[in-house]
């Protein structure tokens, strides 16, 4: 997939509970965003996740959604639908690459 020259990624990062399988396979919790500089639009997600299903459930729950206007929406939904052991981790991820984002765009 070829991204548009005005997005960006993002990077959030968490510490996930030493019970999970992520902890054990990579220390910590990753999210991928791909978003649109100016508008803050969410074009592609990924994860380190274990499972390809999970990275894609988590990926429907973010693109097509604004990372400057719908932190709360989306944490909502994460707690709403998402239920791992990541769940607080992916809030966490998610919140850190909002503030990566806002930095990068001089809006923070």
């Amino acid at each position: 997939m070829k991204y548009p020259n005005n997005s960006i990624l993002v990077v959030g990062q968490a510490k996930p509970s030493r019970d999970d399988a992520i902890y054990m396979t990579h220390g910590e919790f990753y999210i991928s965003l791909v978003v649109e500089r100016d508008t803050g639009w969410i074009l592609d997600v990924e994860c380190n996740t274990i499972l390809s299903v999970t990275s894609d459930f988590v990926a429907s729950m973010f693109v097509g959604k604004n990372l400057k206007t719908d932190l709360q929406a989306l944490e909502a939904e994460i707690r709403s639908r998402y239920f791992a052991l990541t769940q607080k981790p992916l809030i966490a991820c998610m919140k850190d690459a909002y503030h990566r984002y806002m930095a990068v765009t001089g809006e923070n």
